[in-house]
């Protein structure tokens, strides 16, 4: 049964409780289910010429149930759900249809539950899968076998024995085994079972040749009643989420030059044994005197040792095995870790925070108590997602561990070491910048900022504040070690994110509703500024992630005096920028003289196309391909071009052209905005098949409040004009690309 409980405004859970499966189990005895007596198939349920035969032994003899085409054996094992283990050996002969990517279900073994769900490993073909080469697991109703699949990687060929075990633990959860090992790709939380009832063999539903297959030595094991598994859903972006993180938070100060704070002595911070923020607590092996910058992070002064965290990190055996996914299970148990740290993080995509990570996990960087801290040094500490729960991240829809390219992270804070103490508008300095250089909000260049009048739509910035509240602590890429309560998961959205921030601190909020957006913006951009100081490689165009991470770099900049951020494209010419790499001057098709350059775009360090999916609209629509052109296009209108518009207006308001550095980002955005696209939507449903009613149409954004300030304000006075999209530009930036990459030639 399932249980829907609303345990407050902001957080649902889900209770799915599962009935007493040993009693169930005990109608039938423990132990090895033979085939080798007449009345073998007694309490079996069978169809369609499944038999005993006496001629097919696994091993020196004995006799196996035969499963042919079209046939079925199941077996109850009782009214309710519950937990248990099932192993059996099957005999596959390596049969392989006429046409293997032709959707059709081969053989399937495996579990059923008390409502006709199915849990079954097998052979599945279809044109995505590799059924003549190997085995696939499907979660289903027993009907549609293709709705929910895993594909396991374990190969077929020989034809052969397999063993085969399903074990449901009231304590782990469901574990998939392969001739006595464990397989890692079966993620239980990706798989609709939390007990079972009975066991089933389905023969090939294919036609000549079918396959026949044969079953032996299966063994049903008891098992206790399965625990509830726990599903809690938390939006920590909800008004009442917001209100609470607010309120608990120190109020940010706003500091000029004519009453910048002094420098506290030592003595006058105080002496702490341990300090907390955002649900982690950092406690250290003497007492140290300690401090917060304007943001309201930790820093502790001079060296000191963190002898405690809490929660606490966890390896290898020490994590439950029911909170393992699959990533967890394919490292070795010595690489697995939880709410892990990190003293000065690398600027790269590399991390060991937690072992989840898709792509970025490394090993070699796993760090254990104690952490000696030095002045200059970063600690980021990390809280993981726990299996069941669901977060709502920024502008997205759910994350869950373990599903699809969930970030498995939840949380993160940062503890800074300084060699002494410092006043109270300091800014955190960057935590991957061992220079550790340090900025101060009185220099903040508040005059810069217009006042303009905000629409009525306009949203209250408190969720805008609490967006960029907590360090956007993330140097890789798709998301995939984001904490999903600081920050935003998808490129798209954190473009989006920091152009509506940046667009609001041009508006007339009274400037105690300003400070606190204009702090978290700003330390969002010294962290990234500090990456790229540190030699991270950028975020290239790729889809709709890159885009977002250079906006706060040249805001801080500007607000800060800072040249080197303002000019970030002059100060570091190679370093990848998703609006940049994404926008050049070019003859489209449309007849503007900009375009999207693209899915994968092109490459800034070297100035070539990237293959396949980079440049296109140069081309006709008649000539787009599948899974190249047409997913550029698709890029282009869902992920992309609607999320920059805040960002470009926020750059002309700020007249900061020069120091952005990339005039065809800022042409594209006001093609987006005033292109005249009717003809265009229907060349692209006749000629290409593209008319999906999901899709962005040009000249809008996702936000009304700002269509509505670009409508009044992107034609003010002092603003270039809006139709450099439609003029002549030099577009031998975007024909040498092209060229390069069709010769496959160094820059």
């Amino acid at each position: 049964m399932i249980f829907t409980i609303p345990t407050s405004s902001s957080a649902t859970t889900t209770l799915l409780v599962i009935g007493c499966f040993a009693c169930a189990l005990a109608q039938q005895p423990a132990g090895p289910i033979s085939f080798d007596r007449p009345d073998s198939l007694a309490g079996w349920t069978t169809s369609g010429g499944t038999s005993i035969d006496a001629e097919k032994h696994h091993g020196d003899k004995g006799s196996t149930l035969k499963i042919p085409p079209g046939g079925r054996a199941t077996l109850k094992l009782g009214d309710a759900d519950g937990s248990g283990r099932v192993e059996l050996w099957v005999f596959d002969d390596g049969t392989i249809p006429a046409d293997p990517k032709m959707s059709r279900a081969g053989p399937r073994w495996g579990l059923t539950t008390s409502d006709g769900n199915v849990l079954a490993v097998g052979i599945l073909y279809a044109s995505y899968l590799g059924g003549s080469e190997g085995y696939t697991a499907s979660s289903c109703d027993g009907k549609d076998w293709f709705n929910q699949l895993v594909w396991l990687g374990i190969n077929r060929s020989p034809p052969r024995w397999h063993k085969w075990a399903f074990d449901l633990s009231a304590d782990e959860g469901l574990r998939l085994f392969h001739d006595d090992k464990e397989v890692s790709a079966l993620d239980p939380s990706k798989v609709d079972l939390e007990g079972f009832n009975g066991i089933a063999v389905w023969g090939d539903n294919g036609v000549v040749p079918g396959e026949t297959i044969w079953v032996a030595d299966l063994t049903v094991s008891k098992g206790p009643p399965a625990k509830p598994m726990v599903k809690i859903k938390i939006d920590p972006y909800s008004s009442e989420a917001i209100a609470r993180d607010l309120a608990a938070s120190p109020a940010v100060r706003m500091y000029t030059r004519a009453d910048a704070p002094p420098t506290p002595k030592l003595e006058d911070l105080p002496l702490k044994n341990s300090v907390s923020q955002y649900g982690i607590t950092w406690t250290f092996s003497q007492p140290a005197h300690v401090g917060q910058f304007v943001n309201g992070d930790w820093y502790v002064v001079g060296n000191a040792t963190v002898s405690k965290i809490d929660p606490a990190p966890l390896y290898g055996g020490e994590i439950p095995r029911r909170e393992l996914d699959h990533l967890d299970k394919e490292r070795p148990e010595a690489q697995r870790v939880r709410n892990g740290f990190m003293v000065n993080p690398p600027a790269a995509m590399r991390v060991a925070y937690d072992s989840g990570v898709r792509n970025w996990f490394d090993p070699a960087l796993i760090q254990k108590l104690p952490a000696a801290l030095k002045p200059g040094d970063s600690l980021v500490s990390t809280i993981s997602m726990t299996k069941g729960l669901i977060l709502k991240p920024q502008l997205w829809e759910a994350i869950e561990r373990g599903v699809e390219d969930s970030s498995p992270t939840r949380t993160a804070a940062i503890l800074t070491c300084v060699p002494a103490p410092l006043p109270a508008d300091a800014f955190r300095p960057a935590f991957c910048d061992r220079q550790a250089k340090m900025y101060f909000s009185h220099d903040l260049r508040r005059d810069l900022l217009p006042r303009l009048t905000a629409p009525s739509s306009t949203p209250e910035p408190g969720l805008y504040v609490r967006f960029t509240q907590r360090p956007w602590v993330a140097t890789c890429f798709f998301g995939f070690e984001e904490p999903v309560e600081n920050m935003p998961q998808y490129g798209r959205d954190y473009a989006r994110v920091v152009g509506l921030d940046a667009l609001l601190l041009c508006t007339d909020l009274k400037p105690e509703q300003k400070e606190p957006l204009l702090v978290g913006l700003v330390q969002v951009g010294i962290d990234l500024g500090g990456m790229i100081r540190a030699g991270h490689p950028g975020w290239e165009g790729f889809g709709g992630h890159g885009s977002g991470r250079k906006l706060p770099i040249v805001f801080a900049g500007l607000l800060l005096g800072d040249e080197q951020l303002a000019n970030i494209n002059r100060s570091f010419p190679k370093a990848h920028f998703g609006e940049d790499e994404q926008t050049a001057y070019g003859d489209a098709w449309t007849g503007a003289k900009v375009v999207f350059a693209g899915h994968r775009a092109i490459d800034a360090a070297t100035g070539i196309a990237r293959d396949g999916t980079g440049p296109y609209e140069h081309t006709p629509p008649s000539t787009w391909r599948e899974g190249k052109e047409k997913l550029s296009e698709s890029y282009r209108r869902c992920c992309t071009s609607a999320a920059w518009i805040a960002q470009a207006l926020t750059l002309h308001l700020l007249k900061a052209e020069r120091q952005w550095g990339h005039d065809p980002f800022f042409d594209y955005c006001d093609r987006w905005m005033y292109e005249d696209e009717t003809e265009a939507l229907k060349v692209l449903k006749k000629d290409a098949g593209l008319d999906e009613p999901d899709w962005a149409h040009e000249g809008k954004t996702w936000e009304t409040w700002v269509n509505e300030m670009w409508a009044r304000y992107r034609t003010s006075a002092g603003l270039p004009p809006t139709d450099g999209w439609k003029q002549a530009h030099d577009d031998r930036y975007l024909r040498t690309a092209i060229e390069r990459a069709a010769k496959k030639a160094p820059p």
